[in-house]
């Protein structure tokens, strides 16, 4: 079912409109149709077209599986690779910093990370509300996610295990499974996440 159009919003719309573009170049570069990427990547075509034209807001899952069969990532969906001789690479307020949300509204990411690392490593702001719950796919094999919890008290679920985490502590997991992060407290919660990816892992001797 398709989402209903969100209020106007300038930051908001020129955000999904840049993420409309790239998805349609992208498929474009690839010669591929609405069909063919609808059915490479599980995502209805009717909303990969709203997406493209700027009418709806994509979830977190529906940009991760659009970006898995484009073979690139969210972050490169979003975040403008930085140019120029100066010494500062980049400068980003709040606004622009790119923002995405759980699937029960509850949750959000701000990517913080820089494109230029994304295939190695990617980190993220995170708040959830009470009983908010971000669930992810897998990552590549071999994947860790860091999670350091700065308020308030979250789970991480990975497979049938289960971690507890509250402020000052950090959980560090495999992240080649389907995986969830849930806040269990009575307030909302705040952490950082990183997540290296697979090929960026060293094995310790």
């Amino acid at each position: 079912m398709a989402r209903q159009k969100r209020q106007a919003c300038p930051e908001t719309d020129a955000l999904g409109a840049k993420l409309g573009k790239t998805i349609q170049r992208l498929r474009t570069v690839d010669k591929m149709s609405l069909g063919e990427l609808s059915e490479i990547s599980g995502v209805a075509k009717s909303m990969i077209s709203q997406i493209e034209k700027n009418e709806t807001n994509p979830s977190l899952a529906t940009l991760s599986r659009l970006s898995q069969a484009l073979g690139t990532s969210v972050e490169a969906f979003l975040v403008d690779a930085p140019g120029g001789d100066s010494a500062l690479v980049q400068k980003l307020n709040t606004q622009d910093t790119p923002l995405l949300k759980s699937e029960d509204g509850l949750c959000e990411l701000r990517i913080i990370g820089w494109i230029d690392t994304v295939q190695w490593v990617q980190w993220y702001d995170f708040t959830a509300k009470p009983n908010g719950k971000l669930e992810s796919s897998a990552h590549p094999a071999g994947s860790v996610e860091n999670l350091t919890v700065l308020t308030g008290k979250l789970r991480v679920t990975v497979g049938e295990e289960r971690w507890e985490a509250s402020a000052g502590q950090t959980l560090r997991y495999r992240a080649d499974k389907d995986h969830a992060i849930e806040n269990i407290g009575d307030t909302a919660a705040h952490a950082t996440m990183v997540n290296i990816l697979a090929h960026a892992v060293r094995p310790t001797a």
